[in-house]
């Protein structure tokens, strides 16, 4: 019987190992003839300066319960399970030696003896993916260390060695280990010794004989695991509590089966985004979580004349932990070779310099078509995800854009820190840092977007109520609407995420929680950035119930949609709305228009859920409020928008109806990266799943391509995720063609192969089937000089409304109309400011007119 955590999502976790530092003592009689030791590995754990990170060569788990203090690391929760592993070595398959040791005690201090918790080494640490990331992670070893109760213990279960392990007053412990493994057909030889921390006697020795054929490779790690302390241990640490603590000092390891592996060190930068937007170059460094004493400076640097010059510099967020440049005036026409430096400091000698390094791309404005990623809904059950990245950089996306749930609650195991204060903090710090490590290699030069969606904040589903404080921290009181977690966190997360953005035009709203909307304009593309959960009203106590017990998912077969459009729900909030006005009025830069959000503005999925249970409606789902979704598809089609979404573990193309059928825009939902909720669109008494269709609220939709997930799913961790319709997909905005593809793959489709993608994919639209109402009349055909692609506004004069606007497509262009009638022409070149305006333009079936118009400059 393994003495692992039972019921953690995902992973096997050590419940009865903890391991922490080591001073190795060397032994000669291990070392094979002829083999190669590595250079040994020492922790320098007193070296560093009080903080949260244990240093670029660790990962710790979760990072919220460990850190550096007086020169050790602590493990300061008491708690199953916690493990710190070496990151730059690793342990190699075949014959050789390994060993290690550690230097452990109490935080409190007394005996050790006193305690019920456990502590030891995990060796080969792996899992089926063999990804040394993978592992830090989900992956399980062989577990050897000391049990409090006066126990040495190699493996566990029946085929377990254990010994007596003489603690008595002992307070602190050297901890040493021994691996002489052999060639496969022979066994191998494991020998686990404690001796007396300051008197150096030997408390116990246990040796292990390995089968022959057991292979030890993989990652190394130490494990802390915790019991209740007794009142006289617990009075000797009042901070302590009713539970025990554990440090750790001075980890060595060496040996031959051990490869160094400088390369892996991570941090203290660990990674960056950036956007470029009409002469401004924003970027965020995500940093470790340093402490008081380490240096809060961050330097940009760009070679001038071969030398590296900083540009600018920014103070680390001491909350989020991160640092946002701002330089204005940036040249945007040319690849800018540039590298972020930070000096790590070294209590025993001099700061470190330490580099992330990469291109800020030059504004593709000049190529024919800007190519976007749509990535949202990683669990992180398969981290880092190298096929999916290999995918998507072989696509090259000149814009990645990740359109929520960087990371789930659940996400690298350890269940979610809603306790508040800096714990939370750290805790959605390492499900982010998840994110960043996986996308990095991709986010050093090339820019991108980040929305943060419910999960993001620690919700199932949120509904904003503009920044509000939700009256609990349980599931039901999401439906109330407003956020479970303190505004704090709630803006850690968003300056995490989003403030290498374009500024903002939004005001921080209730509670002061920070608004992150805005625009950015790319690649001659522009963009509106999204909120579309943060404003959003709730529906618990709003709408009519439910039939499920819950407020947000209808059972009710005899649901009318109707009795849930009620006057005063909100999506994006007033000034959010004002903002997408203003955003339709604005061209500069721009020859086609795209909306980048969280979530589809329709209800799409008809099965939710592991079980595919059937919802008749679900009010997480961006159809309702009916009204106010009605009236964001009517400014968005009126500049012929496209939609970028996620959120929905669906991979679909829908076209949106307002009025009627196809007379709103297109959207595109991508796949899940990792899956954590499948869903399914598969509508009673339909024989093919793509078509029109009204969804649950009445609305109606155009499903042009959707990929469900399979109604089982394989064992294997990259087979479910393939089975529950995982991937990536991406947008291509062609220009002068004036067309809009969208594709689509499976998590582990190689886009270099030709029929890879799901079925029904690609998908191409044309820009002006963004507003696709049937338009009986024709205005002139209009024959522009003086401009080249002007801007061509629409004005009806009876209501005075601007029907469309749009990058004039063609020379000889002739505008369609929704009605005959009178109507304004307003040519204009924003980027000179130059226009014309024309009245008393008639639109009429059948038109054959021709209006020549020559626009001036101002």
């Amino acid at each position: 019987m393994n003495e692992f955590l039972p019921g953690v999502t995902r992973r096997v976790f050590l419940a009865e190992v903890t391991a922490a530092g080591a001073v190795l003592v060397l032994a000669p009689h291990l070392k094979a003839a002829g083999a190669t030791m590595t250079s040994p590995f020492r922790s320098g754990w007193q070296r560093m300066p009080d903080r949260a990170w244990a240093g670029p060569d660790f990962w710790t788990n979760p990072m919220q319960d460990w850190r550096i203090a007086n020169g050790r690391l602590e493990c300061i929760k008491a708690a199953l399970a916690r493990n710190v592993h070496v990151l730059t070595r690793d342990l190699l398959a075949g014959a050789g030696t390994l060993l290690m040791s550690v230097r452990l005690g109490r935080v409190g201090g007394g005996p050790m003896a006193e305690g019920k918790g456990s502590a030891g080494f995990s060796i080969g640490v792996k899992t089926e993916l063999e990804d040394y990331r993978h592992s830090l992670i989900y992956g399980s070893g062989l577990e050897l260390g000391i049990r409090t109760k006066g126990e040495l213990f190699i493996g566990v279960g029946k085929q377990a060695s254990i010994a007596p392990l003489a603690l008595g007053e002992c307070n602190e412990v050297e901890l040493r280990m021994e691996l002489e493994a052999k060639e496969s057909n022979r066994p191998s030889r494991l020998r686990l010794a404690a001796y007396h921390g300051s008197g150096g006697q030997l408390l116990g020795e246990c040796v292990h004989a390995l089968p022959s054929g057991v292979a030890l490779a993989g990652n190394l790690a130490l494990c802390a695991n915790f019991g209740a302390m007794s009142r006289t241990a617990a009075g000797r640490d009042p901070a302590a509590g009713d539970v025990d603590r554990w440090w750790f000092q001075t980890w060595t390891i060496a040996g031959t089966k051990i490869s160094d592996r400088p390369e892996r060190a991570f941090g203290p930068l660990f990674f960056n985004h950036y956007t470029v937007h009409e002469g401004t170059m924003k970027m965020a460094v995500q940093l470790a979580p340093i402490g008081p004493r380490d240096e809060t400076r961050v330097r940009f640097q760009v070679k001038r004349e071969g030398t590296w010059t900083t540009i600018a510099e920014a103070t680390v967020d001491p909350v989020a932990r991160n640092a946002t440049f701002r330089v204005d005036g940036w040249d945007a026409r040319a690849d800018v070779p540039y590298r972020v430096a930070y000096a790590l400091k070294d209590m025993g000698g001099p700061a470190q310099d330490c580099f992330l390094e990469g291109v800020v791309r030059r504004d593709p404005v000049a190529q024919p078509t800007i190519t976007v990623a749509d990535i949202s809904c990683n669990a992180h059950f398969a981290f880092p995800n190298t096929a999916c990245v290999a995918g998507i950089a072989k696509l090259d996306p000149d814009l990645i854009a990740f359109t929520g749930d960087q990371y789930y609650e659940a996400s690298a195991g350890f269940g979610v820190d809603r306790s508040g204060g800096d714990a939370s903090i750290l805790d959605v710090l390492r499900k982010w840092t998840l994110h960043g490590w996986t996308w990095r290699d991709l986010l050093r030069d090339r820019p991108a977007v980040s929305i943060p969606d419910d999960h993001d904040v620690y919700h199932g589903n949120l509904w904003g109520e503009g920044g509000a404080k939700a009256p609990g921290n349980e599931p039901p009181a999401e439906a109330k609407g407003g956020y479970k977690m303190e505004a704090a966190f709630v803006n850690a997360v968003h300056r995490m995420q989003t403030s290498h953005h374009p500024d903002s035009p939004g005001r921080p709203g209730l509670q002061g929680i920070t608004a992150y909307y805005g625009p950015l304009t790319y690649g001659g593309i522009g963009f509106a950035i999204l909120a579309d959960r943060q404003f959003k009203s709730a529906p618990d106590g709003t709408v009519p119930p439910t039939g499920s017990g819950r407020a947000d998912h209808v059972v009710d077969p005899a649901f009318d949609p109707k009795t849930a459009d009620l006057p005063g729900l909100t999506l994006l909030g007033d000034a959010q709305m004002s903002f997408l006005r203003a955003w339709t009025d604005e061209w500069r830069g721009a020859e086609m228009k795209a909306v980048i959000s969280q979530t589809l503005f329709t209800a799409m999925a008809t099965h939710h859920g592991p079980r595919y249970e059937r919802l008749i409606a679900d009010y997480d789902t961006n159809a309702w409020p009916q009204s106010a979704r009605n009236a964001v598809l009517r400014e968005m089609r009126r500049v012929f928008a496209f939609h970028i979404a996620g959120d929905q573990h669906l991979p679909a193309v829908v076209h949106y109806g307002i009025d009627g059928p196809r007379d709103g825009v297109v959207a595109f939902a991508s796949p899940a990266v990792n899956n954590v909720y499948p869903r399914k669109f598969e509508p009673e008494g339909a024989t093919a799943y793509t078509g029109d269709f009204r969804d649950s609220f009445g609305h109606p939709m155009a499903v042009l391509a959707s990929a469900n997930a399979k109604p089982t799913f394989r064992s294997g961790v990259l087979d479910m995720e393939v089975d529950k319709a995982c991937g990536f997909g991406v947008v291509r905005f062609n220009k002068p063609g004036r067309t809009i593809t969208i594709e689509c793959w499976p998590l582990l489709a190689d886009p270099g192969q030709a029929g890879t993608q799901f079925p029904g994919w690609p998908v191409t639209v044309s820009p002006l089937s963004n507003y696709g109402k049937a338009a009986p009349a024709q205005l002139p055909e209009l024959r522009v000089a003086g401009a080249t692609r002007p801007v061509i506004s629409v004005i009806d004069e009876k209501t005075g409304e601007t029907v469309y606007s749009a990058r004039m497509p063609s020379t000889g262009w002739r505008p369609s109309v929704f009605s005959a009638g009178s109507y304004t022409l307003l040519v204009t070149v924003p980027e000179t400011g130059a226009q014309q305006r024309v009245t008393g333009v008639s639109a009429s079936s059948n038109n054959t007119a021709v209006l020549a118009l020559t626009v001036r400059s101002p």
